[in-house]
């Protein structure tokens, strides 16, 4: 970015110019002026586009200029092609220059990417850059429209991938039939050859300027000589800068190119410009391309997979200089931000008023300043870094005064975030002690409880302040709550602790160390009632073992009931209770006993389903089971062969089908993911696909993923799936992603998996010694 000069407007509309986002710089010409700017009240963040100084007086050019801003604000719609800038809104007021607005989000123009990286781009990036307008290319010639203004100031680099602007800057700069050589906003050294003299902009005529962009993009040069340009390049690039439009290929076949050798399976079954998107169809496709919308996804149907920019655009696309500078615009924004947001007021000249502010609004920053505040900067820092990464400060208990940055996020926590982009922390609460060993649990929506190995910590869910600690419970699963005040610690025995306090209500006498019979797997939990395995010592020395149901009001066994040795999970079905051993190599052994009388029912084997496998129901007959890269669906009632199937959509880095997860079932549907991050939800009865999603990060998988949880909120209306690495929000109508969050912890233990719990407005994240609780919305 660039500061505002002596020419530019500080005021178009509603919005408040804050920098200049293109500038000129030697060889590169600008097509038209780009500012961020800001609307009154600092509610939205935009990019103005408007001509340059030379055409803006010019009444034919005005009337050119808004025609294509429209035309390019009805393309975009709610779901622009690819990576195509939406136009959100435009304006002709007589008294100012015309103007268009898209949705600001950290990005370089290319020549200041090139600038930031020291020189020309890696062929990597610039084949992903190619691939992803490429894209974008097809889908706006498939509406019959070429985009006639493919240049290098035209042409962003965002953190998850390109962004294309300028459309419609050849027309709006002059009419077909008029020479263009000396109009302003024409780039004369991408235009292509038929255009110069006044020919119509046709699609052939972007394939050559965005050949002349990517060959910049690659030596740093405009028109460069094609024996100049990399190998692995040189071919494609110096086709589509053939002379003749006949000799370029189409955009389709340009895309082939640059995807020709991609290592990661594609399958690309339709074009999308976003998760709800139609289908529009592509010419010389077949049947289409998959075109990933500006977002972090991509549309899959029933066979579909990923993009071919999708797969070229995963983790490390970017260099890193680049992506520092992208970080660097973030903060600049903000800190600019705070001029045109809020006003300065008087302060006496000793400066008290200033460090009473810094005071107040140190306060309202809350317990994520002093502790590790993630996410302040999120709305654009997070998508600039990409992948999720968030921004991170830490402070000693005594802080300095706020920065520039962190009044802005105090003082507007309102904001719209960008789309992916992981909301600001309400708190993060660091553990003392060992760090949690189970899922948390949100008692009430009041108290978050965090389970260790030897304790358990009671934690205010609105203000992240701890509330109590109970030692010495040596727990050996996570809590459960059953009445409107208690709560049941499985582990030496089973212990009852008040909620808000943590005091010890009562302890069981039996199943305690050095009773006869000792606690062992905790099956399932409904209302009132808790089934476990116990182990009883026998006189002869050997053990024996049962399930037990155990009623929490009355502190009594309701039933007992002998079990083989080696069970470790159940499952509540309407009547029944399914207990589950580890598996072996004949497969998953299951034990059904009725719910309130404890008669066994009937036991089989599930072939290549163990404990990990056979995870939930549908609370009714339907068992679900995760048996590799197959979820299927089983009718406990009629034998063991199962009733539906389905394979997993994601693939690893050697093209291989990846696991399904641990599904979750909620009312009539089960949500699952897979290894390679694309997401599923089925009937529970019928295996009826609902929607599958799969997303862009999916190749940033390893070449042995492990596959992430999932979760869905009271209501049924959030999907959350935890990985080794990120949290991330779907919407359960359609899978589309709300926001991705990772945090960055400093020191202490961190396990694998992320584990969380929610309410329908509060999602708990604990890695390590850090539990945060984020707004699910």
């Amino acid at each position: 970015m660039e500061p505002l000069t002596t020419d530019d407007p500080r005021r178009l509309g509603s919005y408040h110019l804050i920098a200049r986002l293109t500038q000129g710089t030697g060889e590169v010409t600008v097509t038209a002026r780009q500012f961020v700017a800001r609307s009154a009240g600092g509610a939205r963040t935009v990019v103005l586009t408007t001509p340059l100084s030379e055409a803006a007086d010019d009444p034919a050019h005005r009337g050119r200029f808004l025609a294509e801003a429209e035309r390019a604000r009805l393309l975009a719609g709610s779901h622009p092609p690819g990576w195509l800038a939406p136009v959100v809104e435009l304006a002709g007021d007589p008294t100012e220059p015309p103007w268009s607005a898209s949705p600001y989000l950290p990005m370089l123009p290319l020549p200041a990417a090139l600038e930031a990286h020291g020189g020309p781009l890696p062929a990597a990036t610039v084949r992903a850059l190619g691939a992803a307008l490429t894209e974008t290319l097809a889908g706006i010639h498939a509406t019959g429209t070429p985009h006639a203004g493919i240049a290098p100031d035209t042409v962003f680099v965002a953190g998850d991938g390109p962004r294309l602007a300028g459309f419609g800057a050849v027309r709006a700069a002059g009419p077909d039939g008029e020479i263009r050589a000396d109009l302003p906003g024409v780039s004369l050294a991408v235009l292509p050859p038929e255009q110069l003299s006044g020919g119509r902009p046709r699609p052939l005529g972007d394939v050559f300027s965005l050949g002349a962009v990517l060959a910049y993009a690659v030596t740093g040069r405009l028109g460069p000589d094609v024996d100049t340009l990399p190998e692995e390049l040189r071919d494609t690039l110096g086709a589509c800068l053939a002379p003749d439009p006949a000799d370029r290929p189409t955009a389709q076949a340009l895309l082939d190119e640059l995807a020709r050798g991609l290592r990661s399976p594609v399958n690309t079954p339709s074009v999308s410009s976003g998760p709800d998107a139609a289908d529009v169809g592509v010419p010389g496709s077949s049947p289409g391309v998959s075109v990933l919308p500006a977002g972090w996804s991509a549309t899959v149907r029933d066979s579909g997979g990923v993009s071919p920019a999708a797969a070229l655009l995963g983790r490390g696309w970017l260099p890193g200089r680049v992506i520092a500078a992208l970080s660097e615009q973030s903060s600049a924004v903000l800190d600019a931000e705070v001029d045109s947001a809020r006003e300065p007021s008087p302060e006496p000249a000793d400066g008290r008023a200033t460090r009473r502010d810094d005071e107040e609004l140190s306060q309202s920053i809350g317990p994520s300043r002093r502790g590790l505040l993630v996410g302040a900067v999120c709305g654009t820092a997070g998508v600039a870094v990409g992948a999720g990464v968030t921004w991170t400060a830490t402070a000693p208990d005594d802080p300095p005064p706020p920065t520039p940055a962190e009044r802005l996020a105090a003082a507007h926590r309102s904001h719209r975030r960008l789309e992916g982009a992981p909301p600001q922390p309400r708190w993060r609460h660091d553990v003392t002690g060992a760090a949690p060993a189970y899922a948390p649990l949100i008692w009430r929506g009041r108290v978050v409880v965090l389970t260790g190995k030897t304790a358990v910590h009671g934690i205010d869910l609105r203000t992240g302040k701890q509330l109590w600690t109970r030692d010495g419970l040596r727990p050996a699963g996570a809590p459960w709550a059953v009445d409107a005040e208690t709560l049941f610690v499985p582990g030496d025995g089973l212990v009852a602790l008040d909620a808000l306090t943590g005091r010890v209500r009562w302890r069981s006498k039996d199943y305690r160390r050095g009773a006869q019979t000792l606690l062992g797997h905790v099956l399932a939990v409904d209302r009132s009632t808790v089934w476990f395995t116990v182990t009883v010592g026998a006189e002869d020395g050997g053990d024996r073992h049962a399930a037990i149901a155990f009623d929490v009001d009355t502190r009594r066994e309701a039933w007992r009931r002998t079990l083989p040795a080696g069970f470790t999970d159940g499952h509540l079905l309407k009547d029944v209770l399914v207990a589950m051993d580890g598996g072996g190599e004949g497969g998953g052994q299951a034990i059904a006993f009725a719910r309130e009388s404890g008669k066994r029912l009937w036991q089989r084997v599930y072939r290549g389903i163990g404990t990990k496998g056979f995870v939930t129901s549908d609370g009714n007959s339907t068992l679900i089971a995760a048996v590799a890269s197959t979820l299927r669906g089983f009718d406990p009632l009629h034998g063991s062969r199962s009733g539906w199937s389905l394979r997993s959509l994601g693939k690893d880095a050697k093209g291989h089908l990846t696991d399904f997860g641990l599904p979750y079932v909620h009312g009539k549907t089960a949500y699952v993911a897979d290894g390679g991050y694309a997401l599923h939800a089925v009937e529970a009865r019928t295996g009826k696909v609902r929607w599958q999603r799969a997303y862009g990060f999916a190749l940033e998988t390893e070449a042995a993923p492990t596959t992430p949880d999932t979760l869905v909120s009271p209501s049924g209306r959030r999907l959350l799936m935890a990985s080794d690495t990120e949290v991330d929000a779907f919407d359960t109508t359609d899978g589309s992603l709300l926001w991705r969050f990772t945090d960055i912890a400093g020191g202490g233990p961190r396990p694998r998996r992320r584990t969380v719990a929610l309410t329908d407005d509060t999602v708990v994240v604990v890695d390590g010694r850090g539990v945060y609780a984020l707004p699910m919305d």
